[in-house]
């Protein structure tokens, strides 16, 4: 078994975008996913939301959850997200201006 580390960052806006998603053959441990809102002035919310594989079973992580202006959210830094083969994670803002910015640390195992 094969251990990889990896990151990735989405500038977040009003439409759904995936950050990530889980390669075949491998199963993805989510270590973080930090949520920071670099307007200097004005709040946003945002929906994180599992898809699994099938593409109709989802689950959410947070919905329309406060990012004030100028702070950070941690989403699965209390608890860890597994992610099988093909399961992705959709990341959508309230306002469309990218106010909202991502990261995530990935655990891959293959």
């Amino acid at each position: 078994m094969a251990n990889n580390f990896i990151n990735k960052t989405l500038d977040i806006t009003s439409s759904a975008q995936t950050i990530y998603t889980c390669p075949a053959s491998t199963t993805a441990i989510v270590l973080s996913l930090r949520v920071a809102n670099v307007d200097g002035t004005n709040n946003d919310s945002i929906t994180a939301e599992f898809i699994d594989s099938d593409g109709t079973t989802k689950a959410f992580l947070a919905s329309t959850v406060l990012v004030p202006a100028d702070s950070v959210l941690e989403i699965a830094g209390e608890s860890k997200i597994v992610l099988e083969a093909s399961d992705k994670i959709d990341l959508t803002g309230v306002t469309a201006s990218g106010d909202l910015e991502a990261f995530m640390s990935i655990l891959e195992i293959t």
